[in-house]
């Protein structure tokens, strides 16, 4: 898999985002539905996020500019946003990685959600 063109960070928002995903589609929503994931403070809110909510605009900018995501902006905000394919795929290969691997990023990933 190519290196992707996103900070850690935004590896690690992005990873947390595909789970959520695969969450919505296993509790019965549609593939389409589950892409929806909602407004910047919904995903902060829901994935628990301990950065500020400006930190996290920053993360979902990055991951929009390297087309992970698709983002409705109103009042200098994310209003809705969309998951992409590259996301997915992304999702897919960081948690397809050897045990250890796997484990390593879950250790990682709990470091950016809230106690």
């Amino acid at each position: 898999m190519d290196r992707p063109e996103i900070t850690q960070d935004a590896q690690r928002l992005a990873v947390l985002i595909y789970k959520q995903y695969k969450k919505d589609i296993k509790d019965g929503q549609s593939k389409q539905q589950a892409k929806n994931i909602g407004s910047l403070k919904n995903v902060h809110k829901i994935l628990n996020i301990k950065y500020s909510l400006e930190d996290t605009l920053e993360l979902i900018k990055e991951l929009k500019a390297e087309n992970y995501i698709n983002a409705v902006w109103g009042s200098d905000t994310a209003t809705s946003i969309d998951i992409q394919q590259k996301l997915i795929v992304f999702g897919e290969n960081k948690l397809a990685n050897d045990i250890d691997g796997a484990l390593n990023w879950a250790n990682k990933i709990v470091s950016i959600i809230k106690p």
